[in-house]
């Protein structure tokens, strides 16, 4: 399938999954628009504040829950349009968790420092999460 047959898809889904006046709706279509207007290194490194202003979205609670439930669409099995992403820093390193490194610090909260293989202590304060566009979307 070529990009331009998937995107169309995924315009149709929002109104497919949620109600006309379900605020995910306009949210998912701006994020779309952004992503496929974008250049692709633009796409690769984004924070949850970045998809909340994308997506026309303020800072109350009532839009927090939305971008909540919007992200939780579009990286979900039926779109897949962004990947989350799990990161290590400390100081002046940075390290992408693998899969089986993510799917163990998911469960167990604890994460080992890949060049020592020590635990560390405060791993939460250290790994950061954000969003890059799938495949389908840098097929461009």
């Amino acid at each position: 399938m070529n990009q331009s047959v998937a995107i169309d898809q995924f315009r149709q889904f929002p109104s497919e999954d949620f109600a006309e006046d379900d605020p995910v709706r306009p949210a998912v279509s701006k994020i779309i628009d952004y992503l496929i207007s974008a250049k692709p290194e633009h796409v690769c490194h984004l924070s949850f504040g970045m998809i909340q202003k994308v997506a026309g979205l303020e800072d109350s609670e009532e839009d927090h829950r939305t971008l909540y439930r919007t992200i939780s669409y579009i990286t979900g099995e039926r779109t897949h349009l962004l990947e989350l992403v799990f990161e290590y820093v400390m100081d002046d390193y940075a390290y992408i968790l693998d899969e089986e490194e993510e799917a163990d610090y998911r469960g167990t909260g604890s994460f080992s420092d890949p060049r020592t293989g020590e635990e560390v202590p405060d791993s939460a304060e250290h790994i950061h999460i954000y969003f890059k566009a799938s495949r389908v979307v840098l097929q461009k």
